[in-house]
């Protein structure tokens, strides 16, 4: 399989270490960085189950960037995911853990009643995760190339005035110990792509 670390692609695509401010400056360009992120708030009563959360706010947050700093779509030079996370947010169970083996997948559907534009392609896998050690700081998840592929494209996408609309599908094989109704699986897992975009920041004049 091609995984790609979080941490190996900012370095590959950036060769710097960012501030904490999500800014720097590098010559006339300026680099930003933002999250965009999404739960899945769900509640299990089966071991095997199907779930998915859209994620379509990549526009707004890139505009809101530019308006920051008063830059249009236009003084985009390029733009490129560089990592991804997940935390839990709430779990509980029967003075339990839940191990969870499930992949999940990434495409990207713009209307909501028509199919799939790109993907869905394989996003990041879980093998016998805890839920309980997803809790505290985000955790990078080692992700597919394939799936990181389609949220680069959907973001070059908004260069062009576009608005992607993003699906992350969920598809769980097997929950230790299995849910019940008795002892189900409540969670909230907080998941974020982090983008970076490049903007030119000289005046052309």
């Amino acid at each position: 399989m091609k995984h790609l670390s979080a941490r190996l692609l900012v370095i590959a695509v950036l060769g710097v270490v960012l501030a904490s401010s999500g800014c720097v400056y590098d010559n006339t360009d300026l680099v930003v960085t933002e999250n965009v992120c999404v739960n899945f708030d769900q509640t299990i009563t089966t071991g095997s189950f199907s779930t998915f959360v859209v994620c379509d706010q990549f526009k707004e947050a890139l505009l809101s960037k530019l308006d920051e700093n008063n830059k249009t779509l236009d003084d985009v030079k390029s733009i490129h995911m560089v990592s991804g996370t997940f935390k839990t947010m709430t779990v509980t169970g029967k003075k339990h853990d839940w191990l969870i083996t499930a992949d999940v997948s990434i495409g990207r559907r713009d209307d909501p009643n028509a199919g799939y534009t790109d993907g869905p392609e394989p996003f990041v896998s879980f093998q016998n995760q805890s839920l309980q050690a997803l809790k505290g700081a985000p955790t990078d998840a080692q992700l597919n190339a394939d799936g990181v592929d389609v949220v680069n494209r959907a973001l070059e996408a908004l260069l062009n005035g576009e608005d992607p609309r993003l699906v992350l599908v969920v598809d769980n094989e097997t929950v230790t110990p299995t849910p019940s109704v008795s002892d189900p699986m409540d969670f909230k897992l907080l998941t974020c792509v982090k983008f970076q975009a490049i903007i030119e920041m000289s005046d052309p004049n």
